[in-house]
């Protein structure tokens, strides 16, 4: 009987040591994950990549964020800058969202919406040379902005939506704009196309970006999740 009862005080002190671990262990994973969600949330890719590899994640858990990031990372020329300024706090975010930002001190923008000709027949036509052309489309206009101190407000689709403190730089934008897409390095496939080959008779070189712009009156909000200014108002159903 001795025997039997310090063998079974061994195992359920064994059993309880080894249930105390899995507890740790459980908690630890818990605590990683909500600091690793945090993180995406914020679109602070290095924070979360560095907590997946430093974290003891069961594998299934590791390989689902290691699959997030991986598509973040391959989607990153489609998404604003913006997303992917590392917020520190509640008040450097709304530091960083105010600055230089058109409209918020006179109530006055001029607001631009650029939109490709023809996007539903090119990716139907050519899906490969699209994803390849539009990260060239997004790396120009995004340069175009940056020149002409523009803020990107959102991507929506493959169309952008960007804001100018003055009507001169919209102009000059769309302009600029126009002008660097018939010099950009399209990929071959897509030239190949009727609709985005070099035209002799006009200045068509690739895929053709259509510029509408308005300048008024704008109403401004806070996008809580990106801390990035949108714009609402008839200005923005005019441009």
């Amino acid at each position: 009987q001795v025997s039997i009862f310090l063998l079974d005080f061994y195992f359920t002190r064994g059993f309880a040591s080894d249930l105390q671990k899995e507890r740790k262990t459980m908690l630890n994973v818990i605590t990683a994950t909500e600091e690793i969600a945090v993180a995406l949330s914020r679109f602070d890719l290095q924070s979360a990549e560095e907590i997946i590899s430093t974290s003891s994640l069961p594998l299934p858990l590791h390989d689902a964020f290691e699959s997030i990031l991986s598509n973040l990372t391959e989607y990153r020329p489609y998404l604003p800058d913006a997303l992917f300024h590392k917020m520190h706090t509640e008040a450097d975010a709304c530091a960083l969202a105010i600055l230089d930002v058109p409209g918020v001190e006179t109530g006055r923008a001029s607001l631009v919406f650029t939109d490709i000709q023809g996007s539903t027949g090119l990716w139907e036509a050519c899906p490969e040379g699209m994803k390849e052309a539009l990260q060239v489309h997004n790396k120009v206009i995004r340069s175009c902005i940056v020149c002409e101190g523009g803020y990107e407000v959102k991507t929506i689709g493959d169309a952008f939506m960007v804001a100018f403190e003055t009507a001169a730089s919209a102009v000059s934008f769309g302009l600029s704009l126009q002008e660097d897409l018939v010099e950009a390095p399209w990929p071959k496939a897509i030239l190949r196309l009727e609709h985005c080959s070099h035209q002799d008779d006009g200045p068509w070189c690739g895929l053709r970006v259509r510029v509408g712009v308005h300048c008024g009156e704008v109403e401004l909000q806070m996008n809580e999740l990106t801390k990035r200014y949108d714009y609402f108002g008839g200005t923005v159903n005019k441009a």
